[in-house]
């Protein structure tokens, strides 16, 4: 019958053999403790038989054949649990409290983590090169993304024309000044909300990271998770594929 143990199996074959042991132990130690009370032998020569008879009840207290058992059930069970508990524990969630600790710990991503491919979408009323005047943070950060363009990470990056500061004049001219970054793509999209949105970097598709402007503050948070990454990736692409293409002007 399926999942029942036969004969020839060697755990069924270990169980024989201690029971078979067990009753032989009792045997000997009954056997032993009537020829001393017959013989009158001494105590030291009834001490083995004393400890038999010891073995034999411990060992029926005790099955060490089915605790084997029970104890390989456990660490199945355990092994398992540990495998589910790492995968509802795999996404790592981490909070910024600031613009310079947020863009710090992109450029650190992205020089650490060696990233192939980025996402990253700019969603501010005011221009990078105004937001950068403001926050050495962002500047450096901004700088670090094409650097690291140049040095063959792939980028596409959309940005997001919400007011007359945050124009296509601005997008054309940044377009213009890495025309020689040939894996640095951008491109624009209208955006009627007069409000600073979320902006996005989305790593690969094993981590996001997240601006928020609260007030005069920038906060964000890091989504270290392939499933949600693949969601924001989505998300993105769907914005991309709508968007204007900002076109080089071709090198001479």
């Amino acid at each position: 019958m399926d999942g029942s143990r036969t004969a020839s199996e060697p755990g069924s074959l270990l169980e024989r053999w201690d029971e078979r042991g067990l009753a032989i132990a009792c045997l000997v130690a009954v056997c032993g403790s009537v020829t001393a009370g017959l013989f009158g032998l001494s105590v030291a020569w009834q001490m083995p038989f004393l400890f038999t008879a010891v073995y034999a009840i411990l060992r029926s207290l005790v099955p060490i054949t089915a605790s084997r058992r029970e104890l390989a059930d456990l660490r199945t069970e355990f092994e398992l649990l540990r495998r589910d508990f790492d995968r509802v524990n795999s996404s790592r969630i981490e909070h910024y409290s600031d613009a310079a600790a947020f863009y710090r710990a992109e450029v650190d991503y992205l020089v650490n983590r060696c990233p192939s491919h980025m996402d990253a979408w700019y969603m501010r009323l005011e221009t990078p090169d105004d937001f950068g005047a403001s926050s050495t943070a962002f500047s450096d950060y901004f700088q670090a993304v094409l650097d690291w363009a140049h040095a063959g990470g792939s980028v596409r990056r959309l940005f997001c024309l919400g007011s007359a500061r945050m124009s296509s004049g601005w997008t054309v001219r940044h377009r213009e000044q890495t025309r020689h970054l040939r894996s640095y793509s951008i491109r624009e999209v209208a955006w009627p909300i007069k409000a600073d949105l979320m902006s996005m970097a989305i790593m690969d598709t094993s981590a996001v990271f997240l601006a928020f402007t609260v007030g005069d503050r920038v906060q964000g948070m890091r989504i270290e998770d392939s499933e949600a990454a693949s969601y924001f990736k989505s998300y993105f692409d769907r914005h991309w594929e709508n968007a204007r293409e900002v076109t080089r002007t071709p090198t001479r």
